[in-house]
């Protein structure tokens, strides 16, 4: 194969992707854009104060109900944790935010199957517990609770006064969430869709046969360890996060990584350097470095009891059933029709934002 035809063959893979994502991504952010502007944060707060387990469910409830880009979703957390929230509830409502959301599951199935999105999910629960254990025996508790009191936030951001369910300003809030969080993530979507088409079509089989000790249909113990250990850090320096991340995961797994070696990689969204970054920039470098590496140690635990269930139970997809490049992306099936529905209500979230956006600008203007 000859490089222009290698080249022709990525930008189809490339597009695919992001047709077969399309309409998954609308969907989860208009959910998304509705919680954000009928559920208040305050209100969230108070029913996180400890890092009990009906606290953490609540905090994993909430967050899975909330915004999925992995930016905002630390920022929500913060706020949930300056206004009341205990920090061991205000990470696992991060975590549940980043993978217990709708769109992640619509994404993963259209992409990996649906192996991935039961063993996401159930994943995400497990991911929280292990880093509730690990904040309570090793975490610096008392040094986030002095991060809250040296800082106070002045700003209500008014989500006391959420607005109804039934009325027009409401939906214009909730469109302008919408379009806030696409405007956020669409650069880490199409970054994550480019070099995960790229990864398929130019990088050898044996390479990451190598990098993953896949030596063949069967997954051995030490690929399991190894994998789960190794996924979580190549998300790391892969820079996508979010949903961005899941083609990139197709791309690992069609490549010889281990199922619980892809799910520590998309688990690995929330340790990426600009998350990491982002962390320093809220807590400080001490408490950042810290969080990471529980998160870490949490996301590489998780990916290989994942594993390791779901091997003995039967239920490990094969790569070969997720090969991206072999994927026939456009057709007639259930893709495009939801594709079509979806670009209409994505179109008119987007220009119900803009309604939203020029009363303010003529106000302000005034």
């Amino acid at each position: 194969m000859n490089w222009l035809s290698m080249l022709g063959e990525t930008l189809y893979t490339i597009a695919g992707m992001g047709w077969k994502m399309l309409w998954a991504l609308v969907l989860g952010f208009a959910i998304s854009g509705a919680v954000q502007a009928f559920v208040p944060k305050r209100r969230m707060a108070r029913v996180m104060g400890d890092d009990g387990p009906a606290s953490l469910a609540r905090a994993g409830f909430f967050g899975a109900i909330s915004s999925s880009c992995s930016y905002a979703a630390a920022a929500m957390s913060r706020s949930v944790f300056l206004r009341g929230a205990h920090i061991t509830a205000a990470v696992a409502f991060m975590i549940a935010a980043t993978n217990l959301v709708i769109e992640l599951g619509f994404v993963l199935w259209s992409l990996m199957g649906w192996q991935f999105v039961v063993a996401e999910f159930a994943g995400g629960v497990l991911l929280i517990a292990i880093v509730a254990v690990l904040m309570k025996a090793f975490g610096p508790i008392a040094a986030f609770e002095r991060v809250r009191e040296a800082e106070s936030e002045n700003a209500a951001d008014g989500d006391d006064n959420v607005p109804s369910l039934f009325s027009l300003d409401g939906w214009r809030m909730a469109a302008s969430r919408f379009a806030m969080d696409w405007s956020m993530i669409w650069k880490d979507i199409v970054i994550g869709i480019v070099v995960a088409g790229t990864v398929v079509v130019w990088v050898p089989q044996s390479f990451w046969q190598t990098v993953f000790l896949s030596s063949g249909d069967t997954v051995s113990w030490l690929q399991m360890i190894e994998n789960a250990l190794v996924g979580p850090l190549v998300a790391v320096f892969s820079f996508v996060c979010s949903v961005g991340n899941v083609p990139m995961a197709a791309a690992l797994f069609n490549g010889g990584i281990s199922f619980g070696g892809a799910l520590a990689f998309i688990y690995g969204d929330l340790i990426v350097i600009p998350m990491l970054l982002v962390y320093r920039q809220y807590y400080g470098t001490k408490l950042a470095l810290q969080l990471g590496l529980i998160l870490y140690i949490a996301m590489a635990l998780t990916g290989f009891v994942i594993d390791v269930v779901f091997t003995a139970s039967g239920l490990t997809p094969e790569a070969t059933a997720t090969a991206v490049g072999a994927m026939e992306f456009f057709k007639l099936d259930y893709t495009f029709w939801l594709n079509l529905v979806f670009i209409v209500v994505g179109l008119g979230l987007w220009r119900l934002s803009k309604q939203a956006a020029a009363p303010a600008h003529c106000c302000h203007h005034h």
